[in-house]
């Protein structure tokens, strides 16, 4: 993407002009002078302040370098990064041209695997460089906050750090500054290499070179003999040694040399073996050791001449042990105490189900009549089937599946038969499609719920209004509040509380491939507990296939993925966390009521290589989405390549996310071509306020922007949120 035309550069300062091919250069203008010299000083001076275009929402932290923000571009209407300089800094002629090397070292690399930058200029007297902003945990804090990392995890960030460095040697590019911290990890598991500020390229003389004027660049737990020696003697084999010394903070948790003063450590990185990381991690195989012991050689002539041959040996190193680099480990959930039902044959209430998924399915054969936006392809792998029915309206709902014969009602005292105590005791009496009324009005604690092979209704008795606080009132002992493991749960007129989310897994409902999961005028509020407590990060109302799922994904004698159900009808989804986390196919209908969350309405991930990706279908009527990160992320990633599908159909709704937010984001390692047709929307009559964007494409390729002006189908955009008083819907009073 192309910057903005180029101003001439304020040269107020004594610096000479940029030079023409500079990326941008921002004029400057008068302004209250700040005097501020460390970074911390300069957070505060210019949070909130503008330089050019860019607007400095929040100070995010600062080394030698300069301090970076999180910043808006309001050109460009997107999320950016900005690093500036301190002027103390920029009246040294040597650093200025450090700075300015930085961003021209990053113009010259276009690659998945390293951020951008996107412009350079000054204003005001304040040299600034304009990043790719890059979701994510730098591996420094990672590892800090979860402990050393498993061998797959390791060996595939290094190669992705080490396809960045083969990049960046082929354009002549030594980073120089290679460490945990300059590594970002994104949420969809890719590596990502930042901050050029010690890079060298060729074309600066030895004159100009920054390091000309002796300064020793790096940093010391990770820099390599040489470089510390000569920085101007550094090339590619030294990215890889300090590389070398990252893995060994990856498996270890610490650098080879943690410990002494910084002569100490230089010295040892001259003079001292690092240690074997056989002795500190005996699970690290012996090729992988080998690899990391030749990364970590004194002398450049004895270590990997280029980043290929590293990767071609971490390669070696995976097939012989089996390990699919690709694949991510998830840690195993403790599972809940299964009430086990009869286990009748489920046609009966697949029958109803199936209509239902018919109905939605139908929906999309709108499209070709109205000429949405977009033509969806005809895919057998997005919609399950090539030709898809027309003509179905949308269902209103209230029709509900037979009601079996057995009465069974959960009552503070048991006096009649039919009557009993607890929800747990009526679960286990209760066959398919039995009816378990709540007649109490109290709120009861609820341990961990599963359902196997049968469909049962929870419905409020007239004249009561029971509550739920499911998982137990001190949130249960992680994992889901209710698993559905076979079968289907209606919950009717009653109000659902859980903590579930502040815990382990953080779901509320659980649901393997096939299950059935309806509400209907229900009320449910998440992780809404004492203040202070943390949230956990993957909190989610739905879990929709993954962990649960036990192997239930197929129905008998057929190799065709079962799709989850869920329908809404007049109700209120209310908390912290995404309402719906999908890694398995869904259909979701939603009449009325509302969807209020901290996090986002839905998230789809990627599927394993050689699997269709994860479609989820939407029929949303007459209801209100506010969700605090945007409605939608869907997110591929290496160890999950096969790309998630939405499809949605909305009509009647009100959708708010905070201004700044994007509506949809798709991020991961695919190209723009395949994200762009793996999202059907087809609005009728929506309202879309607050948020500053459409949709957001981040893959393999530079990121894509689209507004809601730029959307061929007409949207009914709002960019302010009217009728919500400052901080609400978000702050959860809005009931």
């Amino acid at each position: 993407m192309k910057p903005p035309s180029a101003s001439r550069e304020d040269t107020s300062d004594g610096q000479q002009p940029a030079d023409r091919d500079a990326t941008m250069i921002s004029a400057g203008r008068a302004r209250e002078p700040v005097v501020a010299t460390t970074m911390e000083e300069i957070g505060r001076a210019l949070e909130g302040r503008s330089l050019g275009p860019y607007r400095l929402e929040r100070f995010v932290g600062g080394g030698g370098m300069g301090a970076v923000f999180r910043a808006i571009d309001t050109t460009l209407d997107r999320i950016v990064a900005v690093k500036v300089l301190s002027r103390h800094q920029s009246s040294d002629a040597d650093m200025l041209r450090r700075f300015k090397n930085e961003a021209q070292s990053a113009a010259r690399l276009d690659h998945e695997n390293i951020g951008r930058v996107h412009a350079v200029g000054s204003d005001d007297g304040w040299h600034y460089i304009v990043f790719e902003f890059i979701e994510g945990t730098n591996l420094r804090d990672l590892v800090a906050e979860r402990g050393p990392l498993d061998v797959p995890r390791a060996i595939l960030f290094t190669v992705q750090v080490a396809e960045a460095l083969q990049h960046a040697s082929e354009r002549d590019v030594v980073h120089r500054d290679i460490k945990p911290s300059n590594i970002i990890i994104t949420p969809a598991g890719r590596a990502r290499l930042v901050d050029m500020g010690l890079a060298r390229v060729p074309a600066i003389s030895d004159a100009h070179d920054l390091t000309a004027s002796g300064m020793t660049l790096g940093t010391f737990d990770y820099i390599s003999p040489e470089q510390a020696r000569d920085p101007r003697a550094a090339d590619v084999r030294s990215d890889l040694y300090s590389l070398g010394c990252t893995l060994f903070y990856m498996l270890a948790g610490r650098p080879p040399f943690a410990d002494g003063t910084l002569v100490q450590k230089l010295l040892q990185h001259q003079q001292t073996d690092p240690p074997h990381i056989v002795d500190i991690r005996t699970d690290v195989p012996p090729g992988l050791a080998d690899a990391l012991g030749k990364l970590m050689q004194k002398s450049p002539q004895d270590r990997h001449q280029q980043p290929v041959d590293l990767i071609k040996d971490l390669v070696v190193v995976a097939n012989d042990l089996g390990i699919d680099i690709d694949a991510e480990m998830s840690d195993p959930s403790p599972q809940p105490t299964v009430v086990h039902g009869p286990r009748p044959s489920p046609l009966p209430w697949l029958l109803p189900v199936l209509g239902l998924v018919a109905v939605v399915a139908g929906l999309w054969g709108i499209r070709a009549a109205r000429q949405p936006w977009r033509a969806a392809p005809e895919r057998e792998d997005v919609l399950g089937h090539a030709d898809v029915g027309s003509g179905s309206a949308l269902p209103t709902g209230g029709a509900g599946a037979p009601v079996g014969s057995r009465g069974l009602r959960v009552v503070d005292v048991p006096l009649v038969e039919g009557d009993v105590a607890t929800l747990a005791e009526a679960l286990e009496l209760a066959g398919d499609f039995d009816v378990i009324e709540l007649a109490f009005s109290t709120a009861r604690d609820q341990p961990p719920l599963v359902v196997v092979g049968k469909k049962i209704t929870l419905r409020a008795t007239v004249g009561y209004e029971p509550v739920l606080r499911l998982g137990g009132a001190d949130g249960g002992q992680g994992g889901a509040a209710v698993t559905v493991l076979s079968g289907g749960i209606v919950i009717d007129g009653v109000s659902l509380r859980s903590d579930a989310v502040r815990t382990g897994e953080g779901v509320l409902f659980a649901l393997s491939p096939g299950a059935d999961l309806t509400c209907r005028d229900a009320v449910i509020e998440m992780g809404r507990g004492s203040e202070g407590t943390a949230v956990a990060s993957d909190a989610a109302c739905i879990q929709a296939g993954g962990e649960t799922s036990l192997g239930a994904g197929t129905t008998a004698g057929s190799t065709e993925p079962r799709r989850c159900t869920v329908r809404m009808e007049r109700t209120v989804v209310i908390g912290e966390g995404t309402f719906l986390r999908a890694a398995a196919d869904l259909d979701l209908v939603w009449s009325g009521g509302r969807c209020v969350t901290a996090g986002r309405f839905l998230a789809i991930g990627g599927s394993p290589r050689g699997l269709a990706g994860t479609t989820v279908r939407l029929a949303l009527d007459e209801a209100l989405f506010a969700n605090r990160d945007g409605f939608a992320t869907l997110v591929d990633s290496p160890a999950l390549p096969s790309l998630p599908h939405l499809l949605v159909r909305a009509a009647g709704c009100r959708f708010l996310a905070p201004p700044g937010s994007v509506f949809l984001e798709q991020a991961g390692i695919s190209q723009p071509d395949d994200y762009r047709t793996a999202i059907d929307w087809l609005d009728e009559g929506s309202r879309y306020e607050g948020m500053g964007g459409f949709r957001r494409i981040d893959g393999a390729a530079e990121r894509e922007e689209i507004s809601f002006s730029a959307v061929s189908q007409p949207l009914r955009y709002e960019p302010a949120i009217p009728g919500w008083q400052e901080g609400e819907p978000w702050d959860f009073r809005s009931r």
